[in-house]
């Protein structure tokens, strides 16, 4: 599930949040994408939020064009100092980095 934040922001900026099966994020989001994202928002177009970053939409998989709840994702947690987050894959086996 992704939102928009725009109720206690000045004019032209916005958060988007997104409820995902490992946790909560917040992303910010530049004036010129607030259209688009509304758009993606309005339409449940998950599809479009993950060609806007994956991470607007990690629970999709673009490679089955479908998204999945996470009972069907098999994810872990990784740490490859410096970097770590969840990567998994999809119920047809497709390997994604859903967060960093």
């Amino acid at each position: 599930m992704a939102e928009l934040d725009v109720l206690e922001r000045p004019g032209d900026q916005a958060a988007l949040v997104v409820e995902t099966f490992f946790g909560l994020t917040s992303h910010p989001i530049s004036a010129d994408r607030i259209d688009v994202v509304t758009q993606a928002i309005s339409h449940t177009d998950a599809s479009l939020l993950y060609r806007l970053s994956y991470s607007y939409a990690p629970y999709h998989c673009p490679d089955c064009a479908a998204t999945y709840c996470g009972s069907h994702w098999v994810w872990r947690e990784f740490d490859d100092d410096p970097f770590g987050g969840i990567e998994g894959d999809c119920p047809h086996g497709h390997f994604h980095v859903l967060s960093y």
